[in-house]
């Protein structure tokens, strides 16, 4: 019998809908029953955190409809709701879950997603670090093993930790990105890598620009998972990011209207046109 979970799939879903749909499925491959929860209903707070009152008033909602689901166990795929639960929301609500972040608990289970990654997939790859986040889930060490369950992709071992949790936090200081992205671009030459591997997904929109330029390839540790495992979503966020100022087209005015023209123009449109200094990472890679 599978065991009922909540799948908490955090504020992201409108960008990358090709994951969440394809880590239910791995879930659900590992004998899991998850119930997928996200958006502003069941949002944990962080974008509040200037105003404490407001935040704490978005997690002890967002704490109550979880305990509502009753569901024993909690699995974050954002590291900021998994973080903003253990470090805020559990500490001031009472939880009925246990929490469990989403690369631990495929990690746990690797004996069982082992024979479900029939498809070799060819590539040698290098994975995006961070210093931060590890003293609560070791995705530094937990991503890369998973990784070589899959045949055909090779590993390669690298000593670079991006500054940080993930690249989110960096956007807004300056000159970070440009060094993550030198960083990047010097280790991918130096080793001679097919692929640059994100561990979290705000990091891979990040790094996404990377390909856009034709620098090199950039995947997030669950489309190889998920490839090896015959799933085919589109990786739509891709597509857009290569398409740039023209991802309308692709997405559709149907979606936009849903999410708002607003919306759409103000805050993913930017990020989309978005890409790396090709000048400053030549500069930095070339050190």
């Amino acid at each position: 019998m599978s065991e009922p979970i909540i799948f908490w799939f955090g504020c992201n879903v409108l960008r990358h809908g090709d994951i969440i749909h394809s880590c239910l499925d791995i879930l659900r491959a590992l004998g899991f029953d998850p119930l997928p929860v996200g958006g502003p209903d069941y949002c944990c707070g962080t974008v509040k955190d200037a105003n404490q009152t407001t935040a704490g008033g978005m997690a002890t909602r967002t704490v109550g409809r979880f305990n509502a689901l009753q569901r024993e166990r909690l699995v974050a795929w954002c590291p900021s709701c998994h973080s903003h639960m253990n470090d805020f929301m559990a500490r001031a609500n009472d939880t009925q879950f246990a929490m469990t972040y989403l690369v631990d608990l495929i990690y746990a289970n690797r004996d069982k997603l082992a024979p479900l990654l029939v498809h070799p997939v060819p590539l040698r790859v290098l994975v995006h670090k961070h210093i931060g986040f590890n003293d609560q889930v070791e995705v530094n060490r937990i991503v890369p093993e998973l990784l070589r369950l899959i045949p055909g992709v090779e590993v390669i071992e690298d000593d670079y930790l991006a500054p940080g949790y993930m690249c989110a936090s960096l956007v807004a200081v300056p000159g970070a990105m440009d060094d993550v992205h030198a960083a990047t671009v010097r280790a991918v030459k130096a080793t001679q890598a097919d692929a640059w591997v994100t561990i979290f997904h705000q990091c891979y929109r990040e790094l996404c620009g990377l390909e856009a330029q034709g620098i090199t390839q950039v995947n997030n540790y669950i489309h190889l998972i998920g490839r090896s495992m015959g799933l085919a979503y589109e990786d739509e966020y891709k597509a857009w990011k290569k398409a740039g100022a023209n991802a309308a087209e692709l997405i559709g005015e149907e979606r936009i209207a849903k999410v708002g023209v607003q919306f759409f123009e103000r805050a993913l449109l930017p990020e989309l046109k978005k890409r790396p200094n090709i000048h400053d990472i030549e500069r930095g890679a070339a050190k």
